[in-house]
């Protein structure tokens, strides 16, 4: 998937374009239902689909104290929509001059800068421009002028509410990760870089990888049963997020992660982590005699969890 900054930048043979357009945070079914709306519009026009998004997102620049945690960081999502199978990702830079910037000039940018603009599809409540000035009923509008289509497309329903990234937020912050696996079309992850730890593991029998992965949107503190991804090879392990009471927490989270039947360096790599279900809340033990009797069962209740879950995620409620 090729990946560019400016509207120039899409190779002329890419032509023509149908872009699934927004910030699409989680990349969740609602997204994915806007990239296929897109992906059709190029079949049907014999062109290439792309993705617009944005980075950062627009509240880190507009309002800072509102802005949530990502569910996808950049690199991840980019990840996983090379995974869904886009020719490629225009990622704008949300700057306070490109907030300022008037919807008919902003869609009048991509009509001029891509080799030909077949359709643009968006979700139903997709604003654009100046002050979120530009709604559905402009896009239509500046659509007729510039020569494209546009392809308005309806939220996903789960649970009998549609899919968004509020509702995935909360069903992790909560712990829930069956719920929002239902809303993702895939188990929740994070990943990040192996550091050097503290090895309170490895002296407790339970070697784990200290992965630097919670700046953005994580689960609550606890232990979970996770798959994991390290140098394209999967398994399952046991991760925990938390500030390690029983040894003197120092109040800032880790996660550590115990890998099944893995013995070897890992620092400086990075590792994908996916929560498939919280086993039990973070606690203080008396000693740590008490904490590795309770890992132990930890780590095989994560182990039975692991081989019974699919690595794509559970089914989608209805």
């Amino acid at each position: 998937m090729r990946v560019v900054r400016q509207a120039s930048e899409v190779p002329r043979e890419a032509g023509p374009v149908a872009l699934a357009a927004g910030f699409l945070d989680g990349l969740h079914l609602g997204h994915r239902r806007v990239i296929d709306a897109a992906r059709s519009r190029a079949r049907a026009a014999g062109g290439q689909a792309w993705v617009l998004t944005f980075d950062p997102h627009p509240l880190r620049v507009l309002r800072p104290d509102a802005a949530p945690p990502l569910i996808t960081p950049l690199p991840m999502k980019l990840r996983l929509l090379d995974g869904l199978g886009v020719d490629g990702c225009l990622v704008r830079e949300f700057t306070p001059e490109f907030a300022r910037l008037e919807p008919e000039a902003f869609v009048a940018g991509l009509a001029s800068g891509l080799p030909g603009l077949a359709g643009i599809a968006v979700g139903e409540g997709w604003r654009f421009g100046h002050r979120g000035a530009g709604d559905a009923a402009m896009l239509f509008r500046l659509a007729d002028r510039f020569g494209f289509a546009v392809d308005l497309v309806p939220p996903v329903e789960s649970g009998g509410a549609p899919v968004s990234s509020t509702r995935v937020r909360q069903a992790v912050a909560a712990g829930d990760m069956a719920g929002a696996a239902s809303l993702l079309g895939r188990w929740f992850g994070v990943e990040g870089t192996v550091e050097p730890g503290r090895r309170v593991g490895r002296e407790l029998g339970f070697p784990t990888a200290n992965i630097d992965a919670l700046r953005e949107l994580h689960p609550p503190p606890g232990v979970y049963a996770v798959h994991t991804v390290r140098d394209g090879v999967r398994g399952g392990g046991a991760a925990y997020i938390g500030t390690r009471p029983t040894f003197g927490a120092d109040g800032r989270p880790v996660l550590e992660v115990f890998l099944f039947d893995f013995d070897g360096d890992l620092y400086g790599r990075t590792v994908e982590v996916a929560f498939l279900h919280r086993i039990r809340g973070d606690e203080a033990f008396p000693d740590a005699a008490a904490l590795r009797a309770r890992i132990a069962i930890d780590v095989e209740l994560a182990r039975t969890i692991a081989a019974s879950c699919d690595p794509a995620g559970p089914p989608r409620a209805g």
